[in-house]
């Protein structure tokens, strides 16, 4: 295994840049559509009554252009990972969705406001709107059900559903687009929405090659073991060639004779430049990883890696600061693992909030890095012990007096602790922008 080189923040930037302005082109180019190309539902419509048509259509066409953005952003394309970071894609992903159900909810709202309640498009005659009609349904059961898919739906059987069901709306889209409108019966409506939808295609295509070509790549797991009540080793043997850095996360797909071959996303623990086996530190914390012991699985398919969450992504700062709850010290470990190989090692501090003393694991890892890392220091925090303590602003205040302002800090918890944690640091003076935060789920 080696190290995998990020790209750096200019060029990340600039990539964020083009995107943008790709997208903005895009909606810009929707919003001609209604006004260059009329349709003949518009040729009798005069004053407002034009005016709300043509807003309807726009809200419309602005959400096909964001159906079009949601299957891109679900398919881990590499380009979208290397310039965002595919926890934040999915964030992504989880906020267009709503701007697309906005916006779907609207359009037939506006269109039908100058055709009046008397003349709703319902019959066969009508089959380009009921495709549309079908459409924005399966698009409000799709948002419903992503919704509750913590805590409510089992996470195997929402992914079987989820994906199908966002190519459907891609389709039911597509045909309501370039029917439901004669707009699209001219060349240049229609060659722009084929070449849309041509890229789109190939997209998709290219990632579900490369997931059948990971998922048929199996490795042997070399070992799986406790390391305390609740959390597991699980090491791979991957072959030289795999690359990672250090705090990036794969999806695994685990064969064994009691879990479902599904993938789920972890967090690499080893070291490219230390480590010959692949480490995953897991929680058994649900139905599937409760149960993953020794004999449970036997080999292991691995798609990515993935993620921005590493120092590697951005200059190395002269001082570091890993701040991590429960199992998110997991990325923090291979960063540490990491450093303690690299000549020029910042000044570091570890503090890792954990509920009890019981749930304590890594005892010999954490004083060997810190006989290997001179400058590390490491502060551990028990919540609801007697006199416990949490990362509160205050405690900050105390540990952080002679770290600069400009010291880079890594955040991997809860959700909630996260936020909690970069407002006090930025209340403390700390810049915002080299805050960093990891989230766990995707």
């Amino acid at each position: 295994m080696h190290l995998r080189p990020l790209y750096p923040p200019g060029k990340r930037k600039a990539l964020k840049l083009i995107l943008v302005l790709i997208l903005l082109l895009l909606l810009a180019g929707a919003v001609t559509i209604p006004f260059l190309w009329e349709s003949s539902s518009l040729w009798y419509k005069f004053g407002g009554d034009k005016r709300l048509l043509q807003t309807g259509k726009i809200a419309g066409l602005f959400a096909a252009v964001l159906v079009f953005l949601q299957i891109l952003l679900a398919s881990r394309l590499i380009l979208f990972d290397r310039t965002f970071g595919l926890d934040k894609v999915y964030f992504f992903h989880q906020l267009n969705g709503f701007a697309l159900a906005g916006l779907a909810l609207l359009h037939p709202f506006l269109v039908l406001i100058p055709e009046g309640i008397d003349n709703l498009p319902i019959g066969w005659k009508f089959w380009p709107e009921m495709v549309g009609a079908t459409t924005l349904l399966l698009l409000v059961i799709v948002i419903f059900t992503a919704s509750l898919k913590k805590g409510f739906i089992p996470y195997h059987l929402w992914r079987i559903v989820h994906r199908p069901m966002g190519y459907l709306l891609l389709i039911g889209m597509g045909v309501h687009v370039l029917t439901v409108s004669d707009s699209f019966g001219q060349d240049v409506p229609r060659h722009s929405f084929f070449l849309v939808a041509g890229i789109v295609l190939l997209c998709v295509i290219t990632h579900t090659f490369r997931t059948i070509r990971d998922a048929l790549r199996y490795f042997n797991i070399s070992n799986i073991s406790p390391i305390s009540d609740k959390v597991i080793s699980l090491e791979i043997k991957a072959p030289t060639s795999f690359s990672f850095a250090p705090g990036q996360f794969v999806f695994l797909r685990l064969i064994g004779h009691t879990v479902s071959t599904e993938p789920h996303p972890f967090t690499i623990a080893s070291s490219p430049d230390k480590n010959e086996t692949l480490q995953f530190m897991i929680k058994k914390c649900g139905d599937w990883t409760s149960k993953l012991d020794a004999g449970a699985v036997f080999k292991a398919a691995i798609e990515g890696p993935f993620g921005l969450f590493s120092y590697k992504a951005r200059p190395v700062a002269s001082h570091m600061v890993l701040i991590a709850a429960g199992i998110g010290i997991t990325p923090m470990i291979s960063m540490l693992r990491q450093l303690s190989t690299e000549e020029k090692q910042p000044r570091l501090m570890l503090l890792w909030s954990l509920r009890r003393k019981n749930e304590f694991f890594l005892h010999d890892e954490l004083r060997n890095l810190k006989n290997e890392l001179s400058s590390l220091e490491v502060h551990l925090l028990f919540s609801r012990e007697k006199k416990g303590r949490r990362i509160s602003c205050k405690l900050l205040g105390n540990l952080l007096p002679s770290f600069p302002r400009t010291s880079h800090f890594y955040i991997c918890g809860p959700e909630q602790m996260m936020v909690e944690t970069g407002k006090n640091l930025q209340k403390l003076g700390f810049m915002g922008k080299n805050i960093f935060r990891e989230r766990f789920s995707l």
